[in-house]
């Protein structure tokens, strides 16, 4: 009977044992994995906070490779300025895991630039008193650094932060600003 107690106790302590390795070769193999064939491709994002003050900020990306992405964005702010614009992005992953972490981009797009001074003259200038356009559109080219996360089991909800500059080309009005910085806090569905 003791002896059969002791070959059990052992056998469970060596079954124990074998269980916990393999749990924790399976934890290191899910650290280092490689991101599967199975990780989302595209991600469709918004700013969930600008709507509530009548404006908006989107974007919709897609894994082109394993560290790169290409993406088309929309926003329609107000700053000092009303701005408008539509941009194609292309996104570098340094990690080599797209869609996720430190995100670097360039992006080429088009915008317009409305003031709400535009027609503001003194009245004590008299002949030089000439209003300014009241908006203008131009192309745009901006620069942007994001970190995004991919929560969830499914890795399917995508929270992102970031921020940049944008430069509009601009050549008809001195009064509107041509270099705008940008934010970026967005909540989007990947897949």
């Amino acid at each position: 009977m003791r002896y059969s107690l002791i070959r059990s106790t052992t056998a469970l302590v060596g079954a124990l044992a074998l269980g916990a390795t393999t749990l924790a070769a399976q934890s290191l193999r899910e650290q280092t994995r490689e991101p599967s064939t199975k990780s989302p491709t595209q991600v469709i994002s918004v700013n969930p906070f600008l709507p509530l003050f009548g404006y908006f900020q989107g974007e919709y990306e897609h894994r082109i490779t394993q560290s790169t992405s290409v993406g088309i964005s929309g926003a329609h702010m107000k700053l000092d300025d009303v701005y408008t614009s539509v941009d194609v992005k292309l996104r570098l992953y340094p990690q080599e895991r797209v869609l996720e972490k430190l995100g670097i981009s360039a992006g080429l797009g088009y915008g317009r630039v409305k003031t709400p001074y535009a027609n503001v003259c003194d009245p004590f200038v008299g002949i030089l008193c000439v209003p300014d356009k009241p908006s203008a559109s131009a192309p745009t080219f901006a620069v942007e650094a994001q970190y995004q996360w991919l929560l969830g089991r499914g890795r399917s909800t995508a929270v992102a932060i970031g921020g940049g500059v944008k430069r509009f080309f601009i050549a008809e009005s001195p009064n509107l600003e041509r270099v705008v910085p940008t934010l970026r806090l967005t909540i989007g569905y990947a897949f």
